[in-house]
């Protein structure tokens, strides 16, 4: 009986929603060993087609950062959507 366990979901350091200034949002996994992939164009992340996260992401304009996480062995995480909206 033995099932395939999911990485634990993806956790932005910033909570989404309105700021005034640039936010520096950190991305975090409680999966040990799982590497984390993001977009910020609306598309969805892969490990082919998204930007492999190694530090913080500077959030200077409106945008939604999509992450997963992934790990060998383990069933990728559920996709975060954190929508930022940055009004001067």
């Amino acid at each position: 009986n033995f099932r395939v366990q999911k990485v634990a979901a993806v956790v932005p350091s910033v909570d989404p929603g309105t700021y005034s200034t640039t936010q520096s949002v950190a991305l975090s996994c409680a999966t040990t060993g799982a590497d984390i992939y993001y977009t910020t164009d609306g598309s969805e992340p892969t490990i082919a087609g998204g930007t492999k996260y190694s530090s913080a992401i500077s959030v200077a304009a409106t945008a939604t950062i999509k992450a997963i996480a992934v790990k060998n062995g383990m069933l990728p995480s559920d996709v975060l959507v954190a929508a930022y909206t940055i009004s001067a």
